[in-house]
């Protein structure tokens, strides 16, 4: 039988040192994000290979647990994803088989790999009353302009044997670049219960492939008009507000 499955998400940081940034919806939820990078400099026309690491939290000061998000977007500034230069593993193959796999996943296609944890109870009610889940995740490449997040747990650490793999699309927006994608209806609640991500991290190694005699990082930093780099995380609930949690995270 298909386990009942629930959504996971992380996605890219901007490629800049450690920062974190806050932002607080009206509802007194505060979202919180962070990252670090292995590169700086770079430009278009010389981009320079790296990796990189990103976190966020969600959190309500009062200790009940926060509604759902619906969309998330995660937007960095000078950086850009080759997502042409890996193998790629979309999710709906690795949600095709009965009990989802990344077995089907090609060699080489992994990018990250992370963790999260999520509470499983009623919005709005103390965060005692909630049962909590431990997550792993993996990351890896989608394909052109996809990546893909598979997100799994046991009975040891969530009331509920989760395995299920997130389509997320890559975007760009002048200077700004990332991924985009809503969480279904069905990822956002079960059996009469709200599903809220509490935290999320996740590291994304450096890949770099021999191309036409030049280095071609899957991760590549093209430095910043500024020379600092700005990274946005958008938090889009159910009601269709959006909460942007911005930073500044450091020399580009």
């Amino acid at each position: 039988m298909r386990s009942i499955r629930v959504l996971a998400v992380v996605a890219l940081a901007a490629l800049g040192p450690v920062a974190y940034a806050t932002a607080q919806s009206s509802s007194t939820t505060v979202f919180t994000v962070g990252g670090t990078v292995s590169v700086h400099g770079g430009t278009k026309a010389r981009p320079k290979p790296g990796g990189l690491s990103f976190r966020f939290d969600v959190s309500d000061p009062s200790g009940n647990q926060t509604p759902p998000v619906q969309t998330y977007s995660i937007m960095y500034e000078g950086g850009r994803l080759n997502t042409a230069l890996i193998p790629g593993c979309k999710a709906d193959a690795i949600n095709a088989p009965a009990t989802p796999t990344t077995d089907v996943c090609p060699k080489g296609s992994q990018i990250g790999a992370g963790r999260l944890n999520a509470l499983i109870g009623s919005a709005g009610q103390p965060v005692s009353t909630a049962s909590t889940c431990a997550a792993t995740l993996q990351l890896f490449n989608g394909g052109r302009g996809h990546a893909t997040l598979f997100v799994s747990s046991e009975l040891a650490t969530c009331p509920i044997a989760l395995r299920q793999a997130i389509d997320m699309q890559y975007v760009t927006s002048g200077d700004m670049a990332g991924l985009k994608f809503t969480v279904p209806e069905l990822l956002r609640h079960q059996v009469g219960l709200d599903i809220t991500v509490t935290h999320a991290d996740a590291t994304l190694r450096t890949i770099v492939v021999r191309k036409r005699g030049r280095k071609v990082g899957y991760i590549e930093s093209t430095g910043c008009k500024d020379a600092t780099r700005d990274l946005v995380v958008t938090f889009t609930d159910e009601t269709g507000a959006s909460f942007p949690a911005k930073a500044s995270v450091g020399k580009c």
